[in-house]
């Protein structure tokens, strides 16, 4: 409880900050733009959002039903709405698999095979989020869809960088057991001898574990190659649909300096930067970003901050809305 008022705290006040950066030079000229949202065009812009999340479910679906044949779509939708409003409340989008483990445990699924399924579906998720960032890159460098800046180049390159050595790092535990095994246990006794982990016995048993199942899961996945392709597409898809978004909401306030390809290489882009930022919904770091990659193709700020606004409440806060209201009705949780 303690962790959660403290996520809920800094994400209260990361989103206050975003809010008073947005509007404290233009709070007028923003209303203003905001007055004048062709709300069917917005309402077409959640639509997308809700697509590239049933898409999204797809590859988790997929992985499910190895374990459940009769598993309904339904509830794998549902699983992924949860997912999405535990992800926004937790650093490094991280409460929202633990839960979703308990709650198919609760539907009747052993944790061993919804542990596996969502491992699975995790790094079909990394591969295809890697894919669209090189693809992102490779098409900047060809067609110049950015305005050249050194620093978003460096957030740019350390993003993907970041993405890759976990997408790696995936590939050393799901490849070699013995190797990562050790080279994990080395480095878990140089973080215990700085004493800021209790009960370290414990903790170390349960992290060995869990590589052990992405092992498992990683021999299971490279196996089943027809699976693995059909989870990145679905997750590919997922991206695309999501990536789109900026356009249409800039459609939405009558903006047409974006088209949908620089939409879904700079979206790529952010994506890149903001799974690695340790605030919940790396909130603060990703409106940033928004603002000064779209910054390249539009010079007026109250548009700018209108859209990311706009564009975070669609792939955001709406998510988690929807998420957290779908828990709440969810018979199999507890609600305290």
């Amino acid at each position: 409880m303690k962790n959660k008022k403290i996520n809920l705290f800094i994400l209260t006040i990361a989103f206050l900050l975003v809010l008073y950066f947005a509007l404290k030079d233009n709070f007028k000229d923003v209303l203003k733009q905001l007055s004048k949202v062709n709300l069917w065009i917005f309402v077409f812009a959640i639509l997308i959002y809700v697509t590239s999340l049933a898409f999204k479910s797809l590859s988790l679906h997929m992985f499910i039903k190895n374990h459940k044949k009769d598993y309904p779509w339904k509830k794998t939708y549902e699983l992924t709405l949860i997912g999405q409003f535990l992800n926004g409340i937790t650093p490094f989008q991280s409460g929202g698999q633990p839960f979703q483990v308990y709650l198919l445990k609760k539907q009747g699924i052993r944790i061993s095979d919804s542990t596996s399924a969502m491992i699975k579906d995790f790094i079909s998720f990394q591969i295809a989020l890697i894919l669209m960032g090189v693809i992102a890159l490779v098409s900047n460098k060809l067609f110049g869809v950015m305005a050249k800046q050194s620093y978003l180049n460096w957030l740019i390159g350390l993003g993907f960088i970041i993405n890759v050595i976990v997408l790696l790092f995936l590939f050393l535990i799901t490849s070699t057991k013995k190797t990562s095994l050790k080279i994990i246990n080395k480095l878990l006794d140089a973080v215990f001898r700085l004493k800021i982990v209790k009960k370290t016995s414990i903790t170390k048993e349960r992290i060995m574990s869990g590589l052990s199942n992405f092992y498992e899961s990683g021999i299971e996945l490279r196996k089943d190659k027809l699976k693995l392709f059909l989870a990145i597409t679905y997750n590919v898809i997922n991206l695309v649909l999501l990536y789109l978004i900026p356009f249409i909401i800039f459609k939405s306030i009558g903006c047409d300096s974006v088209t949908p390809f620089a939409s879904v290489v700079v979206t790529a882009f952010i994506m890149l930067i903001g799974n690695f930022i340790p605030i919940p919904g790396a909130t603060g770091g990703i409106e940033y970003s928004f603002i000064c990659f779209f910054g390249s193709f539009i010079s007026s700020k109250s548009i700018l901050s209108s859209a990311m606004l706009l564009w975070r409440f669609v792939t955001y806060f709406l998510g988690m809305v929807i998420g957290y209201m779908v828990l709440v009705f969810k018979k199999e949780v507890n609600k305290k």
